[in-house]
């Protein structure tokens, strides 16, 4: 297929391409958060692409470094500033270095050795100020739907999702994926009752045996934690059951084989569609994973997705500090009300007053909008939330069986 051009992208001298220009301000501790989010807000203020984000918890948790890397060099990241507070486990140098071996300008330093909160302000501002202008510099290059990572999520989910907003997703990712892009699809806990159906769609025997591994475990999980992912306001929005509520959930990832499953903040070796697994592989501690969509959107992130689509029936607010969030709803009153908030509505595909051929090219128009630089309605508003909780996962593979009850595989 002819190479589709989106936008004009930043290059990175990893070779990446991203669709914005970013500084990140990270906090490596809850301690250093309030310093990170002052130096942010002061250059949002003047219209900066400068965002914060972090880690809450002194203590140390693979996981947790692993997204942070991931978002050190991130495709839409050109530079990064690491703050820590001093005595916690997580190291901002360390993050720095990483970041600087990527070709990002990197900085970092404790806000104990640089005086306290003031002189820290202080300092990070004038690192943060010659960054911008170093980024001003950034080659644009052509970038085209091949070079694309996107990701799909559900929030806030009513009979309207599956119908309309996570059908027009699942055209958008094809589309992407045709194009020689890259989709990404999470919450296999709103895949329950689908096993057989994603294992079908597994590109070989070894997605799809950790296709069956990943589900079993997100089975496993949700029954040992006592609560499958379908919440009050899905059942006022008219979903009934896990099994309804996951085949409109499951939708969004469109019809293309699947190439692999990932695990957290591991980006895609290939080419095409992935399903993200977040689900812990060991550790029942839901307090640490229960993160809700924007944290979910993290993950996506971390996964490297470009630009984040947030398919939502009864509506949404949020958004990410690093990746556009796209929100798309199927239920038109639920745009009428929120349209301030809600980027794109799908209902005249549930209504049949337009064919899903002209109203994915209308997303797709959308998506190249934002992709060329056009804020989404998160980005206009200043929304950027999300936690990082804990997780415990394997980096290299998907356990074959799991003992939640002792912590342990």
């Amino acid at each position: 297929m002819k190479e589709e051009l989106l936008c004009q992208g930043y290059l990175r001298k990893d070779g990446s391409k991203g669709i914005r220009n970013k500084v990140l301000v990270i906090f490596t501790v809850e301690c250093s958060k309030h310093v990170c989010r002052k130096i942010a807000d002061y250059f949002q203020c003047l219209g900066e692409d400068v965002e914060a984000i972090g880690s809450h918890s002194c203590l140390h948790n693979q996981v947790n470094i692993r997204r942070l890397l991931k978002y050190c060099t991130h495709p839409n990241v050109g530079g990064v500033l690491v703050i820590g507070h001093g005595c916690e486990y997580t190291y901002p140098d360390l993050l720095a270095e990483a970041a600087e071996k990527s070709g990002r300008e990197a900085a970092w330093f404790y806000q104990q050795e640089a005086g306290g909160t003031q002189k820290s302000i202080v300092k990070g501002m004038a690192i943060v100020r010659e960054m911008l202008d170093k980024l001003k510099e950034t080659l644009r290059v052509p970038m085209y739907l091949s070079d694309l990572v996107v990701g799909g999520e559900c929030g806030g989910s009513d009979f309207t999702s599956g119908l309309a907003g996570n059908a027009l997703v699942g055209s958008v990712f094809d589309c992407v994926v045709d194009h020689g892009g890259t989709a990404v699809f999470e919450e296999l806990s709103e895949g329950i009752g689908l096993k057989e159906y994603l294992m079908e769609r597994g590109a070989n025997e070894k997605v799809k045996v950790d296709i069956a591994r990943a589900y079993d475990k997100t089975v496993d999980f949700c029954a040992a934690y006592g609560q499958f992912s379908i919440a009050p306001g899905n059942m006022d929005g008219g979903l009934t059951t896990i099994e309804e509520k996951s085949m409109g959930a499951t939708v969004k990832s469109g019809s293309r084989q699947i190439q692999s499953v990932l695990k957290v903040a591991q980006t895609p070796a290939c080419k095409g569609l992935h399903l993200l697994d977040v689900i812990p592989d060991e550790k029942l501690e839901p307090a640490h994973f229960i993160a809700a969509d924007p944290s979910d959107m993290l993950e996506l992130v971390a996964a490297g997705c470009h630009v984040v689509f947030l398919v939502t029936g009864r509506g949404h607010v949020v958004g990410t500090p690093v990746s556009p969030v796209i929100k798309v709803t199927g239920n038109p009153r639920t745009y009428e009300r929120m349209s301030d908030d809600i980027d794109f509505c799908a209902a005249p595909l549930l209504t049949g007053e337009e064919s899903r051929e002209a109203i994915t090219g209308r997303m797709m128009e959308l998506l190249k909008r934002v992709c060329g630089g056009e804020p989404s309605n998160a980005e206009r508003m200043g929304h950027r939330e999300g936690i990082l909780y804990f997780n415990f996962q394997n980096p290299t593979e998907v356990p074959a069986c799991w003992d939640f009850g002792k912590g342990g595989h």
